[in-house]
């Protein structure tokens, strides 16, 4: 065979069109969620293993170090670009010592592959999963992502095997579904050495491709493959048990197939790439020698959807890589609405709490109606899987407490709290609203004292939004999920008495489950997920030191604690595409863990205004909590009867 033949494409691609690709490498990452990225597939993710190649053709060194992708070259491939944005470095061939193991031209589990240029070696992907173990001692690190994309080539030899006459029909369909098996297999011996986060891509419709669009009935039966390929790989890993991130490009395609313009396409049809003299003509062009001396227009790199026949252009390859995070992303942002719940009713817990302190020196008998306002803010940096969050609370409490001993103050209330949220990035928003009832009591006896705040109450989300930015397009997923809460914050010190001050140890626990339903997005198209229920659990302890003083009929006082959440276990959040659901693919991300070790100030002041109208103020601020901003005030007006 001429070496020009053996150089034809081997993988299929079909997705959407994105903006230019420099635009996507200027996009901030999400280092942080992964300790690394190892890519396993075909000539879809392969980073350039075939540069030793083209350099043997006599191509200049700085002609080939622009080339050897199978796309609009020197353009990324979606797996570097997955690479750099998880990993901060772009992938490079496994061949030259990166992490990026897929080759052109490989299959699942056999060979030989589907025109693998001469001299180089057939590494199907089990081959690749053996370099990669070997490499390893046979471990595969659990905090690495690893990506898998291949079956084409597998449908491409068996077709040809097909044309040959090697092969039937019957035997054509059962080969291509045992590829499927074989890499069900595969995923499955990754899994078995450790790794945890596997992103398993699935064809697109292969029938769709240039190579063979317009071509009827074979194109249908190409279709039909390329599906059932798809069924059989992800139906048989839910059976089997091995939970992978799934990325349904086949959905996505088709999506775009139907509104092309959304999405900045000018050609859906045409190959990007020219023809490469003298070793490619007008009939043999592959986009393994395409750059950008030979498109067949300045922009196509970002215009067209393939650079060949079968391979996409670079934009195309940035929307892939858009699309894949998403469904990593979307999960972790998500684990923040448990997460915001906390500070929600912390607002109110505090109010109540602190003024509890103040009050239990008050005159005996009688009851107090009291109303409070709050407000704070909470903010989290970029960082630890999510693109940051800019979100104010604010909480109104209404109710009653009465002292009703020298050394007894018992009451109850009714609160609202409300938080409104918006992630960095122009990655969505949404609100918490957080309806408690509280039970509260305090004693104080010999210079002894404790309080406690135990609340119970119901959540609310809404104006849920995530964006998804896939190439020019932005899809907006919406969600409304509800969801409880439980909560306690208790305080214990001693006083020691300086004159008209006071002074002393104080240790403070603050508990909650904070829990949200499971719920499923909406209008985002392929890009929707179903959320599982999440839970989140908080143990704080705090110890430190509370002062205060009497200053005629005014207490003002400050408290300054070191803290601990006890609950920093790593707690993970459940997700599926939507469009998956048939098959059941469900995996697990790790949600937002905050630092366990910060301090905490309080100040306030306390007082009547006359006989019967009391008033309280009190601030608080959390720090040293790294990549964390939590703040805000409260004022109580109180009603004595």
């Amino acid at each position: 065979m001429r070496t020009k033949k053996r150089l034809l494409p081997a993988l299929v691609a079909s997705a959407v069109l994105a903006a230019a690709p420099s635009a996507y490498a200027q996009r901030a990452g999400n280092p942080g969620v992964f300790d690394n990225v190892v890519v396993f597939g075909d000539s879809l993710s392969d980073a350039g293993t075939f540069r030793p190649f083209l350099l043997g053709l006599g191509l200049p060194a700085s002609v080939v170090a622009g080339m050897g992708r199978f796309t609009t070259n020197p353009g990324p491939v979606w797996a570097e670009l997955v690479s750099q944005y998880y990993g901060g470095t772009t992938a490079t061939p496994s061949n030259a010592g990166g992490n990026d193991f897929a080759q052109g031209g490989a299959r699942v589990a056999s060979t030989p592959g589907v025109s693998t240029p001469p001299g180089m070696p057939e590494r199907s992907v089990a081959t690749q999963i053996g370099e990669y173990l070997a490499r390893t001692g046979g471990a595969a690190d659990p905090n690495t992502l690893y990506t898998v994309w291949a079956g084409a080539n597998d449908i491409f030899y068996q077709l040809g095997a097909l044309q040959a006459g090697q092969i039937n029909q019957a035997q054509l369909q059962a080969n291509v579904l045992g590829a499927a098996t074989a890499e069900i297999q595969q995923i499955g011996r990754l899994q078995a050495a450790g790794a945890r986060y596997i992103m398993v891509v699935n064809l697109p419709d292969i029938g769709a491709t240039p190579a063979f669009a317009g071509t009827g009935a074979t194109g249908a039966a190409v279709s039909q493959l390329s599906a059932g390929y798809n069924t059989t790989l992800f139906s048989g890993l839910a059976s089997a048990g091995i939970r992978v991130i799934p990325v349904d490009v086949a959905a996505l395609s088709a999506e775009i197939a139907a509104h092309p313009s959304a999405y900045g396409f000018s050609n859906t049809t045409s190959m990007a790439c020219g023809p490469f003299p003298p070793i490619t003509t007008a009939a043999t062009v592959t986009s393994l020698f395409c750059n950008g001396s030979n498109l067949v227009a300045p922009n196509a790199s970002s215009t067209y959807v393939y650079a060949d026949s079968v391979h996409p252009t670079t934009g195309t390859h940035a929307i892939i890589a858009q699309f894949a995070e998403s469904f990593i992303d979307g999960p972790i942002q998500y684990s923040m609405l448990a997460e915001s719940a906390i500070p929600v009713r912390q607002a109110v817990t505090r109010t109540i709490n602190d003024g509890m302190l103040a009050y239990r020196r008050g005159p005996v008998g009688g009851m107090h109606v009291f109303a409070n306002v709050s407000g704070g803010k909470f903010d989290v940096d970029e960082g630890g899987g999510i693109s940051g969050l800019n979100s104010d609370n604010r909480a109104v409490a209404v109710g009653i407490v009465s002292r009703v001993s020298d050394s007894v103050v018992l009451g109850a209330a009714l609160s609202q709290g409300n938080l409104d949220g918006t992630f960095g990035a122009n990655a969505g928003n949404f609100k918490t609203r957080d309806r408690a009832f509280s039970f509260f009591g305090a004693v104080d006896w010999a210079g002894f004292y404790g309080t406690g705040v135990v609340s119970v109450g119901n959540l609310k989300f809404y104006d849920v939004q995530r964006n998804v930015f896939l190439g020019p397009a932005m899809r907006s997923a919406t969600a409304s999920p509800e969801g409880s809460s439980s909560s306690a914050f208790f305080t214990a010190g001693y006083d020691f008495r300086l004159g008209h001050a006071r002074i002393g140890p104080i240790v403070t626990l603050s508990t909650g489950q904070y829990d949200v339903n499971a719920f499923d997005e909406s209008g985002g198209g392929s890009v929707d997920l179903h959320i599982a229920s999440q839970s989140r659990k908080s143990e704080v302890w705090g110890i430190g030191m509370a002062a205060s003083a009497d200053f005629r009929g005014w207490t003002p006082w400050a408290r300054l604690t070191v803290d601990r959440e006890r609950r920093d276990d790593v707690r993970f959040v459940t997700a599926m595409p939507i469009t998956m659901a048939a098959t059941g693919n469900s995996y697990d991300l790790p949600a937002y863990n905050a630092d366990r070790d910060f301090w905490s100030a309080a100040a306030g002041v306390s007082g009547f205004v006359s006989r019967s109208v009391g008033l309280a103020l009190n601030l608080y601020t959390t720090q040293s909590r790294t990549g964390i901003k939590d703040e805000g005030l409260g004022v109580t007006v109180s009603v004595k009867f």
